[in-house]
C-alpha cells in the first residue's frame, strides 16, 4: 500500500488557549512531527511505501498539500490528532478527503481519550488506540487484503452504520523493538528552535511518562518506560551520519529519572565519537553534579528545568516535590559547567495571586537563568486541575469541543484569584522584564554565533515588545 502521514500548516492558526503567549508559540521553534515518523517507520517495516508530508515546515497550504499527494497517489492518508488542535486538523481532514476520495487514518492521545466523540465526524474513517507498534500492521495488512478488522485490538473503525471500537491490551510502546522514526522523509534542514546554535536539529524521545504527581500535568497518567542506552546511542550516530544533524533537542518529560540509565546513555554516546550538542528537559531533584559532568562531558549544553514557581507555596500546592534552595543550587551547578539553564514558570497556578506571581518573576531574574518560558496554565485532559472544572461545571469541555459542540474559549481558572486578563498580561510582562534587562540583552548579543541565529533572535524580540493581550 502506499500511506501519506500528514502534518497541517498550523502557522496561520491562533488558539485562544494556547499555553505561551502567541509570540512564544510562532517563534519557539519549528519542530518535526516525530509521532507521525514514529508510524511512518512501522508503515515502512511492514512493507508499505510511505510519504511524511509536513506543511507546517514547509509552509504549504491545503490546495498545495493536495497537488502533492495526487503526485505521490497514495491509497491511505493519516493524521496524528491532538485534542486542542482537534478543529484545525479536522479542518484538513476535510479539505484534503474531499479532493482525494480516499480513507482516513488517525491516532495519538484524542484516540484515547476520546474515540467514540473522535468518530461522530463522518471525515474520520479509522483509528488507532494506544500502540501503533500493535495495531498498524495488521491493520494495514487487514485493510489491503480486503480482510475483517474484529480481531485488531486498539483499531476503532465503522461498521455499516455502527463504530466499533477494538480496545487495546496495552497503550504502552515497546521501545526496545520499535524502530528508528523515519527522519528521511522529513525536510531536516528546515527544523529550528529559537536557541538554536546548530543545524540540522531535530528532536528524540528516549522514554515516556513520568513518576512525579504535579497536579497541572497529564503526563503523570503514563506509566514510566524507556529505552536502553545502547539504542539511543545508535539513534543518535544515525542522526550523525545520515541526516547531518548537529543539535538534537531530547524530548523527554524528564531525561534524568534515572540517573545510571542517563550516565550509560552519556558514555554510549561518547563512544560513537559524534559532534553533537544535546538539551534536555529535567527536574532539579534528579540532579547532581556527577551526572552533571557526565553530560557536560558528552556535549550538553542546555538543560530546561521545570522550576514553576518562584514562592515554596505555589510549589506546594501543585505537588512539585522541590524547593527554592534546590533550584539555586542546581542551576549553579549546571551553569559552572557551561551549560545554559532555562526555567519553565507558571502564571496562573493554584494559589497564585499578585505577589506571588512578581516573586516568581523576581526569582526567574535572580537565578541568572540563560532563558525563561512563562505558560499560562490550561486545565489540560487527565490532569489534577481539569477534573476540578469538571466537578465544578458539571461538564466535560474537552469532550463537547472534539464533539463540535464547543467553540474554543478561556477555561476558567477557579483556583487562583487571578482573572483570565491579568494572567495574560502578567505572562507578556514576566517576559518583558526578563528579557530586556540590558545586561541580558549585552549577554544574549555576545553570545550570537551566527546571522540566522541573530535574526530569530531579532525577530523574537520585536515580537515580545510589540505583544499585546487579546482579552478586554
Amino acid at each position: 500500500m502506499k500511506i501519506a502521514l500528514i502534518f497541517p500548516n498550523y502557522s496561520r492558526f491562533h488558539r485562544k488557549f494556547e499555553e505561551d503567549i502567541d509570540i512564544v508559540g510562532r517563534e519557539f521553534g519549528l519542530l518535526p512531527p516525530l509521532g507521525l515518523a514514529y508510524a511512518a517507520s512501522i508503515m515502512e517495516e511492514a512493507g508499505h511505501e510511505v510519504i511524511i508530508i509536513d506543511s507546517n515546515a514547509l509552509f504549504l497550504s491545503k490546495e498545495e498539500t493536495v497537488l502533492r499527494l495526487k503526485s505521490f497517489r497514495p491509497d491511505l492518508l493519516a493524521f496524528m490528532l491532538t485534542v486542542w488542535t482537534f478543529p484545525l486538523t479536522l479542518d484538513w481532514i476535510r479539505h484534503i478527503k474531499s479532493a482525494m476520495k480516499l480513507p482516513v487514518l488517525v491516532g495519538n492521545i484524542q484516540m484515547e481519550l476520546y474515540p467514540e466523540e473522535t468518530f461522530t465526524h463522518q471525515e474520520i474513517d479509522y483509528g488507532i488506540i494506544g500502540s501503533a507498534q500493535k495495531a498498524l500492521p495488521g491493520f494495514l495488512s487487514a485493510l489491503n487484503d480486503g480482510k475483517d478488522f474484529s480481531g485488531i485490538k486498539g483499531l476503532v473503525y465503522r461498521k455499516e452504520r455502527s463504530v466499533v471500537i477494538n480496545r487495546p491490551d496495552t497503550f504502552r510502546e515497546d521501545f526496545a523493538t520499535l524502530p528508528f522514526p523515519s527522519r528521511h522523509l522529513l525536510p531536516n534542514s528546515r527544523y529550528r528552535e529559537v536557541m538554536s546554535k546548530r543545524k540540522n536539529l531535530t528532536i528524540m524521545i528516549t522514554s515516556k511518562g513520568c513518576p512525579s504527581k504535579c497536579s497541572f500535568c497529564h503526563i503523570k497518567e503514563t506509566p514510566y518506560s524507556s529505552r536502553n542506552p545502547q539504542s539511543v546511542a545508535e539513534e543518535v550516530e544515525q542522526c550523525y551520519k545520515q541526516f547531518s544533524i548537529r543539535e538534537i533537542d531530547i524530548f523527554d518529560p524528564s531525561f534524568t529519572i534515572d540517573k545510571k540509565r542517563v550516565i550509560d546513555i552519556c558514555r554510549e554516546i561518547r563512544k560513537k565519537n559524534v559532534d553533537i550538542h544535546f538539551s534536555c528537559r529535567a527536574r532539579v531533584d534528579q540532579i547532581d553534579e556527577e551526572l552533571l559532568d557526565e553530560m557536560s562531558a558528552t556535549g550538553f549544553k542546555r538543560i530546561q528545568y521545570g522550576l514553576e514557581s518562584g514562592d515554596q507555596s505555589i510549589l506546594d500546592r501543585v505537588n512539585k516535590g522541590i524547593n527554592l534552595k534546590q533550584i539555586k543550587k542546581v542551576v549553579a551547578w549546571t551553569k559552572q559547567r557551561g551549560i545554559s539553564a532555562l526555567g519553565f514558570f507558571l502564571i496562573g497556578a493554584p494559589g497564585d495571586n499578585y505577589c506571588t506571581v512578581r516573586k516568581t518573576i523576581q526569582f526567574a531574574k535572580d537565578l541568572d537563568l540563560d532563558y525563561a518560558q512563562f505558560h499560562k496554565v490550561m486545565a489540560k485532559p487527565r490532569t489534577e486541575l481539569y477534573e476540578q472544572i469538571k466537578r465544578l461545571s458539571g461538564r466535560d469541555y474537552w469532550r463537547d469541543f472534539v464533539l463540535g459542540n464547543a467553540t474554543e474559549e478561556r477555561l476558567p481558572s477557579p483556583w487562583t484569584g487571578l482573572s483570565q486578563k491579568e494572567i495574560e498580561d502578567f505572562t507578556i510582562r514576566a517576559y518583558q522584564d526578563f528579557y530586556f534587562r540590558p545586561s541580558y540583552i549585552w549577554k544574549t548579543f555576545v553570545g550570537i554565533r551566527s546571522l540566522d541565529e541573530f535574526k530569530r533572535y531579532a525577530r523574537s524580540a520585536l515580537g515580545l515588545l510589540n505583544v499585546k493581550s487579546d482579552i478586554t
